[in-house]
């Protein structure tokens, strides 16, 4: 089954407007993206969906195909779906523009996840969480799943919960040893074609609305969400300019000295 990555970048931020195109190690962020999706196994095309000509320049140049929409897309997933209908793939690869130092294996994980089981409409990873200033932290979402690898619960809250070990912890103790490691959700996610047009059709549930986790619309709906284990390095997301030293350094962890 064909599969596409599609990539939402839009100039516009509240914190750090033109955010794809700021340069990481001389390079701009987007590329160091679109050039990870592109070694991915699996991927039979990847496309930039955005709302500004300096990005889809930005995007031919490092070999994805442009597609413009909208200024005033709800969210990227929306935005991703409507690239999407422009292609026939049967997998969209929904990966986030501001996460550059990405290890490509982690894309062709979620694809092969949906090909080896049909009943899957949505796939995403997980990592291991042992930090306790993450494992805390309402920016950190994490996930449970089943024991078949299928989403039980997303939350910005640590779940699960250690009653014995965290009784009066106030929020600062690590997950106990010699119980299940707690996992942190890495946020790309692939749907296959018409679950994602199924999934920007619904409206929004009072899970997500009360998380701010678009994935628990899925699961309100009564979705499976596979959630398959993620290969280091764990992006390093870019949300603001201080965030920049930090990519340029996993950046450099991931390609050693091919890069700068």
């Amino acid at each position: 089954m064909r599969a596409v990555v599609i990539i939402p970048a839009r100039y516009a931020s509240t914190r750090f407007p033109g955010k794809p195109l700021v340069p990481l190690l001389g390079k701009p962020m987007l590329k160091w993206v679109v050039e990870a999706a592109l070694k991915a196994e699996g991927v039979g095309e990847v496309i930039v969906a955005t709302d500004d000509k300096r990005i889809a320049d930005v995007a031919s140049d490092a070999g994805a195909k442009p597609a413009m929409t909208p200024s005033d897309c709800p969210t990227g997933t929306d935005r991703v779906a409507l690239a999407a209908a422009t292609t026939d793939a049967g997998i969209v690869v929904n990966l986030q523009g501001d996460e550059p130092a990405l290890n490509p294996e982690n894309i062709s994980t979620l694809i092969k996840v949906l090909e080896d089981d049909p009943e899957v409409p949505l796939a995403t990873l997980s990592r291991p969480l042992r930090d306790p200033s993450e494992l805390w932290s309402p920016d950190t979402v994490k996930v449970v799943s089943t024991r078949l690898g299928d989403a039980l619960y997303f939350s910005r809250q640590p779940i699960p919960y250690f009653r014995e070990a965290w009784r009066g912890s106030e929020g600062k103790n690590p997950a106990p040893e010699g119980h299940i490691t707690p996992l942190a959700h890495v946020g790309i996610y692939a749907f296959r074609r018409d679950a994602l047009f199924a999934f920007t059709g619904m409206s929004r549930t009072p899970l997500e609305e009360a998380e701010e986790l678009e994935q628990l619309r899925a699961l309100e709906s009564g979705w499976r969400i596979r959630v398959a284990p993620s290969l280091p390095p764990w992006p390093a997301g870019v949300d603001n300019p201080e965030d920049i030293k930090k990519a340029e350094a996993a950046l450099r962890a991931l390609y050693g000295d091919k890069v700068a």
